[in-house]
């Protein structure tokens, strides 16, 4: 397995976020690197981050997206109705 890092950015918000997301806050969401080390959750409200961490979790570990045209990347939103949507790319290093 080749080693990657999760790079995400806020692409939408409709209306006002209560956790005080915005357009263009970018984010790591790298769970894992070869070097064995485990990444801490970044600053991110966590009801977002528990909608994306099987997403994050796929393509960390090699896997894609069969709907996207890309397959280094995914585009999911918060629970709340998307109000945030956030763009994720995997970008192998």
């Amino acid at each position: 397995m080749k080693s990657c890092r999760l790079v995400g950015k806020v692409v939408k918000v409709q209306g006002e976020c209560i956790a005080g997301h915005h357009v263009g806050e970018e984010f790591d969401f790298t769970l894992f690197s070869e070097k064995r080390e485990i990444h801490k959750t970044p600053q991110v409200c966590g009801f977002l981050y528990h909608s994306l961490f099987p997403y994050l979790v796929t393509l960390q570990f090699g896997g894609s997206f069969p709907w996207e045209k890309d397959k280094n990347k995914f585009i999911a939103g918060c629970p709340d109705n998307y109000k945030v949507v956030v763009k994720i790319r995997r970008v192998e290093e």
